[in-house]
Parts: structure tokens; sequence; C-alpha cells
């Protein structure tokens, strides 16, 4: 730009000067003092930069003039922190925010959903942040619904801050209110209302992210930005529909997502994310319901075209590691998930369906390794360890399967005082629950289970494991029977270790696809 205004000025002066008779020496004069000034011009922009709040400092880890987001996208830098205010790194206690899901105040209440994806996307965000500790949406979702103090939140989930807020949604018109608390004082540090267009909901969630670390004193760094792979407000409203969906699981409520991200990745071609869900969605279908080739394929497709749109997208390589999953290239999605949680390693999912594969390749041990790191991000999740629990018996560590089974036997009943209709929450953890010596519970949880969703493979077949391990055979292959389309789970799954040499279980692999 220097250059641009420089050579300008240059012209200016050899047309102009002549005609105001001054000195030739004038034109050389203002050559002369561009050149002089480039250099230091360059110094200048090197040290400072053009905010929206003026001119400033230039930060080692702003983002570049060629990556930052369009106007409607851009985040606000936090205000720096005086040097004079700040620890040094290593003697700065870490802190920790727990953010509450939004609340729906719209008419209505309709828009329950784009609370909550609201809040889960801040969520994600800043559990990026590396001096900050952020419960998993788990964690921080089982407050839903309830009208729970501050203080006893940040007791339940020992964090030293709360993140609360709520959306209000008329037409085209949204508000968004948040506050950022400080547990111990009761003190609001930072509140805001924004009053904007829906279009408008990126640079919300980017503006709220910059001041919850301003507040903090931390530092939000590029990477741990907010970032919309979609400016269509439209296209990212199906979105956090189809994300609703197929948080709930179930085959009806996995298909209504795939409708949603379908549809969002038609209004918007490039949204990334939109692929990535569609993927997810179509291979869910496929690993736990139908089996069915029309779902691998879609799946297959679906996470080409979001590696594509977003080759270091994390959540684009774990859509292309379930999808390969799926298609039991079992390798392949190893790599996936291996690449996605480093460039996300708070990313459960990643964790989880890493842990997954490595159980389908028969390598326990890997797979203990994985479900615990999976347990690390999300200490609430009861699914990692009443997964781990049998192949630690397995493998001969009773203390340790004894210890997973209490600790996802605890998870499992908190899950269920937020959300009691469940069935997976009941089914998982039916065997563990046995072999801690309560067996009528057990037997009462898969009834609550079959009596949820009776028709649903995944809780059918997870019964059937109950039934294997109690040693009620017949009970057993009555629920395997059409709840298992490929072998490969039950070549490694240990709770069937008690019927598998009964005529009926060979029988019952040889109908299977490998």
């Amino acid at each position: 730009m220097y250059i641009v205004v420089g050579w300008g000025v240059i012209q200016a002066a050899d047309v102009l000067f002549p005609a105001l008779t001054l000195p030739k020496w004038t034109v050389t004069l203002v050559v002369a003092l561009v050149i002089a000034g480039f250099p230091i011009s360059l110094m200048l922009a090197w040290a400072f930069e053009l905010t929206p709040s003026g001119i400033a400092r230039e930060n080692s880890d702003a983002v570049s003039a060629d990556s930052k987001p369009a106007a409607a996208d851009r985040r606000i830098e936090p205000a720096p922190v005086p040097i004079s205010a700040r620890k040094p790194l290593e003697a700065r206690e870490q802190r920790s925010l727990a953010v509450l899901p939004f609340v729906d105040m719209s008419h209505g209440h309709d828009h329950e959903y784009f609370a909550d994806g609201l809040a889960e996307e801040l969520l994600d965000a800043l559990a990026r942040v590396a001096e900050l500790r952020v419960p998993s949406r788990t964690s921080c979702f089982g407050f839903k619904g309830k009208d729970v103090d501050v203080a006893v939140v940040a007791e339940r989930l020992r964090v030293s801050h709360v993140l609360e807020g709520s959306v209000r949604r008329s037409g085209e018109r949204i508000r968004v209110a948040a506050k950022l608390v400080e547990a111990s004082s009761d003190t609001q540090l930072w509140s805001e209302i924004y009053d904007r267009q829906i279009e408008d909901i990126f640079a919300i969630q980017s503006d709220i992210a910059g001041q919850i670390v301003s507040a903090l004193q931390l530092r939000l760094l590029p990477q741990d930005a907010v970032h919309a792979t979609t400016r269509d407000a439209s296209a990212y409203e199906l979105y956090l529909r189809g994300l609703s969906f197929l948080h709930r699981f179930g085959p009806k409520s996995v298909r209504f997502a795939i409708d949603m991200f379908r549809r969002a990745a038609e209004l918007d071609p490039n949204f990334a994310k939109a692929w990535a869900g569609l993927a997810k969605a179509h291979a869910t279908l496929a690993i736990y319901y139908s089996g069915d080739a029309a779902d691998l394929q879609a799946s297959d497709e679906a996470s080409r075209r979001s590696m594509e749109l977003a080759p270091r997208l994390a959540e684009a390589h774990t859509a292309r590691g379930v999808s390969f999953l799926a298609q039991k290239r079992y390798d392949e999605a190893a790599a996936q998930f291996e690449y996605s949680v480093t460039q996300n390693p708070r990313s459960f999912d990643a964790w989880y369906q890493y842990a997954r594969t490595a159980l389908h390749q028969g390598a326990l041990e890997k797979a203990l390794e994985l479900f615990e790191k999976a347990s690390e991000v999300d200490p609430d999740d009861y699914q990692s360890p009443l997964i781990a629990a049998p192949v630690y018996r397995k493998l001969g560590y009773e203390a340790k399967a004894l210890e997973a089974e209490r600790r996802g036997v605890a998870l499992a009943e908190s899950h269920l005082q937020s959300y009691p209709d469940n069935a997976r929450a009941y089914f998982l953890a039916t065997a563990a629950l046995d072999n801690l010596g309560e067996s009528e519970k057990a037997l009462a949880w898969a009834n609550r289970a079959i009596a949820i969703d009776p028709d649903d493979a995944t809780t059918r077949y997870n019964v059937a494991c109950f039934y294997a391990q109690v040693g009620d055979a017949d009970k057993a292959f009555a629920f395997l029977q059409g709840s298992v389309t490929s072998r490969t789970w039950l070549d490694n799954d240990p709770e069937l270790d008690p019927i598998r040499d009964d005529p009926r279980f060979h029988a019952l692999l040889r109908t299977l696809k490998e």
C-alpha cells in the first residue's frame, strides 16, 4: 500500500510542480522522501496492526491478513493484559470453566437446538485453550433444565468459573445474553447482550469466546477461535438441528439428522462441517443398525467432501475415520483418528471411536489405553469404562475391571437423572451391575432398555450380552437374532465368551458378513 500511494505522490508531483513553476529539485526531493520513508513504513507495519479499536501493537499470535475471516465472522481480539499484571506461565494456576447449555427464551421455546448448538460451539472452542480446563459436553449439559446455583455447578464440576446465557429468536432477529461468573465470590466478571441479525451468530460466538479468555487473563490463539465453515445462517441452523438429533442416537433420530445435514449441505455445498455430520450419521446407521451398502457409500462420499473442503479440520478427519470404521478399513480409520486427536486433543468423539477401532482390530491393550484417554477427556462419560471393563477382565486385570464397572455404573446413574429415557445407559450397565452383585437391578435395567426401544438393534444386542453373562443362553440368542449384521464385533466381544461354544453361536456366525 505504501508503494502504491508513494508512486501516486511522485506522479502527482511530476505533473503539478512544473505547472506551479516550482524548481525541478522539488520533484527530486519528493522522490527521495518517498524512498527514505519506505524502510520506516516496513518497521511500523511489522510492529503495529490496525484493529477495530485503533492502532495496536502487533501480537506474535495474530492471524495474517490473508487468513483473517470476513467482517461478519471476525473475532474481536481480547484486550491485552498488562505485563505487570500477568503471572509467569509456569506459576499461573490453571483456569477452569463450565459452559452451561444456553436457555431458549424464544416464544414457544422451539429453538432449543439453536441454544444448545451455540453453547456447544463455544465449549468446543474454549476447550482448545491450553491454559483452560473445560468439562465435557456430557458434564455441562447434565445441568440442562435445572435451576442449580452457580456455586453448586462449580463444586460438582470442579471449576472456578461458569458461563451461562440465553437465546431469544424472533424471525431473523436474535438476542443472545451471556455472563461469566466467578463461583467462589459469586462475582460477575463479564456480561453482554447481543441484539443482532441471525447471520451475525458467528461474530457473536467469536466475540463471546474472546471476551471470556480476556476476562480470565488467557490468550485465544487463532487456531482456538470459533471458526464457522459457512456464512449461510440457514445452513448453519440446519446443521445445529442435525447435531441435536445425532446426539440423541437411535435410528429415527439419526435419520432426522441425515435429513438436516443433507439440507444444510445443499444450501451451502462448501459447508465442511455439514458434510462431516452427514458422513458420521450415515456411518452410524451402517455400524449400529442397517449395515446398508447405500449408507456406507453415502458416508464415504460425504467424508471425502468434508476433507476436500477443510483438510485440516479435526471434525472432517473424525468423520472420515468413522466412515472407514463402518467400511471395516480399520488401519485407515486409526490413521484418521490419530490425526484428529493431534489437531484437537480434547475431542472425545475421536478418542472414543479410535478405541472402538482398536477393539475391532483385536488390539485390546491399545483399546484400553484409548478408552482411558477418552475418559480423561470426558470424565462423565459412562460408555468408555463400561465397554473397557470386560476387556480388562479378559486380559486378567480383575481389579481394574471392577473399578471400571463401579465408575461406569455411577456415571450411568448420574446420566439417567438427566436423561431417564436413554436406553444406552441402561443396557451398557447391566453386565456391570450383575458383576457387582446387583443382579435384580441389572435385570430391571435390561427390561427397562427393551421397554424404551424394543426394536433397536443396538439395544437388543447389548441385552443379549447381558443374558450371555448371566448364563441364560436361550434369551441371549433370542435377542441376538436379527440384531447383528457383521461378525467383526462378535469375534472380539468378551461379553459373548460364555456362549461361544454353543452350536447356535457358530450357526449365527455363518449367517453374517465378514
